[in-house]
């Protein structure tokens, strides 16, 4: 689990557990750090009888998939099939879209609402837009943006700036998105107003976004540059697809084009310019990029596309099982230098070598389609072999197994902050501090970010 995920598993399980499903509580004491879409998602999971780390994580799983086949399906209707297929297929492979749909964190349930928001207002910007809809589509805007504000606060009003510059001509229908935002996000946030005063907007509001964004007191503090290398990580292994966009044929320039690449160099600056910054802060900008990307293709097809813009990706792919291998290691110590690739076995050779022969021998028609199946087959060869691992040296599920037993007798040495929130989750409380009062035989002590040992 991630630093937040511990956290945000324990607030959906008291929810579902107390079945109070207004104020999030973590440990007993009320948390006004996000916002519930999440946390709702999940508890909905808890009620079923699901073990934590499924009912965590599945939601959001479902929500990706969901959104990938009905973008796929607007996309289609907008660019073509060839636009819908690339666009898709790549996000759905891309290393940042993988890895958070597969955690419990509020970044993927962001992203979805908010793609949507701007899938739905692509075909108001079209040269000879059809206007017969126009109300229905921004009761879908306001409401999409409604669920995103339940997702992240306000976030994606920032976001969605460039989408109300763009949809300027159309000022006089707003108010219909304007309704359905208030109808979807605000009960929430003024039934906790209500319930818990100021102490909730200070917190809320003033701490988790304004201080978040020039305050360095939430210990997320990165340089300006620190998105470029981030967002080419995430794109991974797509990342040299984006030369498409600067050596394709050249077509139309239209206002949907437009809005995706304002939507993407806003938000891109944005979060450059905020103190604070996380990975996963980039999400919401991935689906537009990737649009944008695919819309090279609206008047083309795949078998258009040379093999050369092939020949990068397949070699990154080339190198997912041996990523696999070197991962526990790195992450382990925290830091790249630790990487150590190890044993190379016949598994592994034919992981590198699939997506190069089907570079060499597959037809472009199917290409695209045969290096997506590569980076799935190297997605499930990461699970099998570096999960394993990662559980027992990284995970705090591991380390919680060893001490279950002792539990009662264990306290806070000094260790990192996300041991602590992953054992507290497990523990079903806080982990105690050694020195507060208790008497305890045996402490957690740990160097820096490294696996915390036990001792007498």
């Amino acid at each position: 689990m991630s630093t937040d995920e511990p956290r945000y598993a324990a607030i959906s399980q008291a929810m579902a557990r107390t079945g109070d499903w207004l104020t999030p509580t973590l440990w007993g004491a009320a948390w006004f750090e996000k916002p519930p879409l999440l946390y709702w998602m999940s508890a909905t999971f808890f009620r079923l009888g699901l073990k934590p780390e499924v009912a965590t994580r599945i939601p959001v799983a479902l929500l990706s998939l969901t959104f990938l086949g009905v973008a796929a399906w607007l996309l289609e209707r907008e660019f073509g099939r060839a636009a819908a297929a690339l666009s898709m297929g790549m996000l759905a492979t891309s290393a940042g879209w993988m890895a958070y749909s597969n955690f419990g964190l509020t970044d993927l349930p962001l992203a979805v609402f908010f793609s949507f928001a701007i899938l739905l207002a692509l075909p108001l910007l079209r040269e000879h837009a059809d206007q017969s809809r126009s109300g229905l589509r921004f009761l879908g805007i306001g409401a999409c943006l409604g669920m995103a504000v339940l997702a992240k606060g306000l976030v994606p009003f920032v976001l969605a700036l460039p989408l109300a510059w763009y949809l300027r001509r159309w000022w006089r229908a707003w108010w219909l998105a304007g309704v359905a935002l208030l109808v979807t996000a605000v009960p929430w946030y003024v039934a906790m107003y209500q319930r818990h005063g100021v102490a909730f907007l200070r917190e809320f509001f003033m701490k988790h976004h304004f201080e978040r964004f020039y305050s360095n007191a939430l210990q997320h503090v990165q340089p300006w540059y620190y998105y470029v290398p981030v967002l080419l990580a995430a794109l991974f292994p797509w990342t040299p697809m984006l030369a498409l966009l600067a050596g394709g044929r050249a077509v139309v320039w239209d206002q949907r084009r437009s809005l995706l690449v304002a939507t993407v160099a806003f938000g891109f600056v944005f979060f450059s310019v905020s103190v604070n910054k996380l990975p996963g802060y980039l999400l919401p900008l991935l689906p537009s990029l990737l649009m944008l990307l695919g819309a090279e293709l609206e008047r083309r097809t795949l078998v258009d596309l040379a093999k050369k813009w092939f020949v990068a990706p397949a070699l990154l792919i080339a190198l997912i099982p041996l990523i696999a291998k070197g991962l526990p290691d790195a992450l382990g110590a925290g830091r790249v230098s630790a990487f150590q690739l190890g044993h190379i076995g016949a598994t592994e050779i034919f992981y590198v070598v699939a997506p190069l022969a089907a570079l060499a021998l597959g037809r472009r028609s199917w290409l695209t389609t045969l290096l997506v199946l590569c980076v799935v087959g190297g997605g499930m060869l990461v699970k099998a072999t570096a999960y394993k691992v990662l559980d027992e040296r990284v995970s705090a599920r591991g380390l919680w197994r060893e001490i279950e037993r002792k539990q009662l007798n264990v306290c806070d040495g000094g260790i990192n902050r996300d041991w602590a929130y992953g054992l507290s989750f497990y523990r079903g409380s806080e982990l105690p501090a050694c020195g507060g009062g208790g008497q305890y035989e045996w402490e957690l002590r740990a160097k820096g970010r490294e696996r915390p040992k036990l001792t007498e």
